[in-house]
């Protein structure tokens, strides 16, 4: 039975404080049945960083694949003898409901709502050094609520940290992320999915 979901995305990047340009950046790409979602956190700051950031943006939003295996396999040969990057990307499914996800390095995932629950990025430097995928499945459901960010943004924060999650729209979901919990000496981003019927 078709589940035929709505998601409601949106990114937010903050660089390092006094940098202009970050290292970190957030991906969403349109697909035929969902979404294809990158978080990726290039290592280092300033304008270098930035400089991958750019390269890994394009290469994605370019690519016309769904499966974050093939993505991240690709994205790894493409980003040789750069700086390398920590990377999560992810197909969500409008169709069946399905999360599918790969991660390395120190980019994370969550799920907040009625089940909270987390993705696991294996570790690993993009680009440098990774050991194969780990992929991941979650099914989803309307009203759940869907983070990716980078390690910019301390892991330590729940719904009572930040009651209006579950109402706010995805815009206001990744700038607060990004605004209540980033650390000012690193890059950070976000990227919120709110899910609807």
């Amino acid at each position: 039975m078709a589940v035929s979901l709505s998601l409601e995305s949106a990114t937010w990047v903050r660089p390092f404080l006094g940098e202009p340009l970050a290292g970190d950046a957030a991906i969403v790409r349109e697909v035929e049945d969902g979404l294809v979602v990158a978080m990726v956190d290039v290592l280092g700051h300033g304008i270098e960083a930035h400089d991958v950031a750019v390269r890994i943006v394009d290469f994605l939003q370019r690519s016309t694949l769904s499966d974050p295996e093939t993505l991240m396999t690709g994205l790894h040969h493409h980003l040789r003898g750069s700086r390398g990057a920590a990377a999560g990307i992810c197909h969500i499914n409008t169709n069946d409901g399905v999360l599918r996800y790969v991660g390395h390095g120190n980019t994370r995932a969550r799920r907040l709502w009625q089940q909270p629950s987390r993705l696991v990025s294996k570790d690993g430097l993009i680009g440098s050094a990774i050991r194969g995928h780990n992929l991941q499945t979650m099914a989803i459901e309307p009203g759940d609520v869907l983070l990716f960010y980078t390690d910019g943004v301390t892991d330590r924060f729940d719904l009572d940290d930040y009651r209006h999650a579950i109402s706010d729209t995805a815009r206001s979901l990744a700038r607060n992320v990004v605004e209540m919990f980033g650390k000012d000496y690193d890059d950070a981003a976000c990227i919120a999915i709110r899910v609807t019927a």
